[in-house]
């Protein structure tokens, strides 16, 4: 399986639960439109008056998706756990409207943190993870220099790391006779 289709999966789950969340907010928002047409409210001389409720023009789906994708932000999940973070949220939003300048924004101005963390992930050996998460930013900017030295790091860590392996294996190995 390549590491683009990896990283998709879970945008794909997410994207799935936001629809199914977003039908569920649909009929709600229905069942209390028809309830409630208009608000009401009461002026000053104690007279009912009747006002529209205001509307933002941005379909529910994206809305949930941006909105848990701040949550996320807010709460340092940017690019982990795998299907609960802000970029995958992000870029699912880009998926369904390429031109949300909030969404195309946000995955700008988070990129140099989220490659910080994969820094830190590279650093504590967690390879498996940071190669996730660098597919992840790649998916929103593929020729980004930063993620290129990632990416470089990420392969010069495997090379330390089988060769430490392959170290003690021998090690063992010649203890063992």
């Amino acid at each position: 399986m390549s590491q683009t289709s990896t990283a998709a999966f879970p945008r794909r789950t997410v994207l799935a639960i936001a629809v199914g969340v977003t039908a569920l907010a649909v009929i709600v928002g229905v069942v209390a439109l028809r309830g409630h047409q208009t608000a009401t409210t009461t002026d000053a001389s104690g007279a009912v008056t009747t006002e529209a409720g205001p509307s933002s023009g941005v379909p529910p789906e994206i809305e949930i998706l941006l909105g848990l994708a701040r949550d996320a932000t807010k709460e340092g999940r940017l690019v982990a756990p795998q299907g609960n973070n802000a970029y995958e949220y992000y870029l699912s939003v880009s998926q369904l409207d390429p031109k949300n300048t909030t969404a195309q924004d946000a995955l700008r101005e988070t990129l140099p943190f989220a490659s910080q963390e994969i820094e830190r992930q590279i650093n504590r050996r967690d390879l498996e993870e940071a190669r996730r998460e660098i597919a992840l930013l790649r998916d929103y900017d593929p020729t980004n220099y930063t993620l290129i030295i990632l990416g470089a790091k990420l392969d010069a860590q495997q090379q330390v790391v089988t060769a430490e392996d392959e170290a003690k294996a021998d090690a063992i190995r010649r203890r063992n006779g």
